[in-house]
């Protein structure tokens, strides 16, 4: 069993290899839902949507999300001040679909895996890290900005404070989350954001004990080559928390959860340092440019030795 951990383009990426690599071992895929978000009279879950997406192949690979083909004509008839979040006309349609299953009763986690079965993906599980409405904000002199307005209302500008998980305390890890930690071979942590994608699934009370306690080999994979991120403001939440913005700080920030860091050949020169906090690094070619890439990431991880 896999067990994987993560949200945005560099997840999708990633888990389109593993996903097309795997069909021996049953493979859980635990997104992140802090970035969710409540507009255009729907709630949004924008990192569960792209995983749909990625493996359905419906993404958009150029953009990285959304779905390929999709127009935005309903953002023309809307107020320029309350349209600048690019929701595409497709994509508005599922979440009014996920919306009216929601009124209806279901949960968020029964919605996901409707979609999931509809897009005809049958190899993987996909859980929301939680069925309770968690939302992340970032505090910018004294004001309480919400992630996406951060992202794209106000284009990464403001400078990063503190970061809140709203309401995080008060979630629990989606049905079966906590189960399929403990019954899993290798744990996997997507090439995502550590602190905004990574970081709220961990502070779902319960599940990183649960990974602390498997027996599970555990993998990082950094989302940072050469000093870039694959893709946003992963550097600046880093410096917010305190991390060194390079591999060496997404290393810290998985220490005392991983048994090895996969990172990319460009970066051989942090290989001392990373073993010196305790971690295996494995070197590969990460820049997901191509799905190979990801294919050989995946093989690569699941070769890895038992414990």
């Amino acid at each position: 069993m896999i067990t994987t951990f993560g949200g945005g383009v560099g997840a999708g990426k990633f888990l389109e290899g593993l996903y097309s690599q795997n069909s021996k071992k049953e493979l859980n895929i635990i997104v992140n839902t802090a970035d969710d978000i409540n507009i255009y009279d729907v709630r949004v879950s924008p990192d569960v949507d792209s995983i749909l997406y990625w493996l359905s192949g419906k993404v958009d690979r150029r953009k990285g999300w959304g779905i390929k083909g999709d127009t935005f004509n309903h953002l023309k008839k809307r107020n320029a001040n309350d349209s600048w979040f690019n929701l595409g006309d497709q994509d508005l349609a599922e979440n009014l679909k996920k919306k009216l299953l929601i009124n209806k009763g279901s949960s968020l986690q029964e919605v996901v895996d409707y979609q999931r079965k509809k897009l005809k993906i049958r190899r993987a599980n996909i859980f929301p890290m939680t069925n309770q409405e968690v939302e992340t904000f970032i505090t910018s002199k004294k004001k309480e900005i919400h992630f996406q307005e951060y992202l794209i209302k106000y284009k990464m500008k403001p400078k990063i404070e503190k970061v809140i998980f709203r309401n995080i305390r008060k979630s629990r890890p989606s049905e079966g989350i906590i189960d399929k930690i403990n019954k899993s071979k290798f744990i996997i942590f997507c090439p995502s954001n550590p602190i905004i994608s990574i970081g709220p699934i961990l502070s779902v009370p319960g599940i990183r004990t649960a990974i602390k306690n498997s027996k599970a080999i555990k993998i990082a994979i950094s989302p940072i080559v050469g000093g870039r991120a694959f893709k946003g403001p992963v550097l600046d939440f880093m410096k917010a928390k305190g991390l060194e913005p390079s591999v060496i700080g997404v290393a810290s920030f998985y220490k005392d959860l991983v048994d090895y860091f996969m990172v990319d050949n460009e970066d051989k020169k942090y290989e001392n340092k990373i073993k010196s906090l305790g971690v295996v690094p494995i070197f590969k070619n990460i820049r997901m440019t191509k799905k190979l890439v990801s294919v050989n990431m995946s093989k690569s991880i699941l070769e890895l030795p038992d414990k």
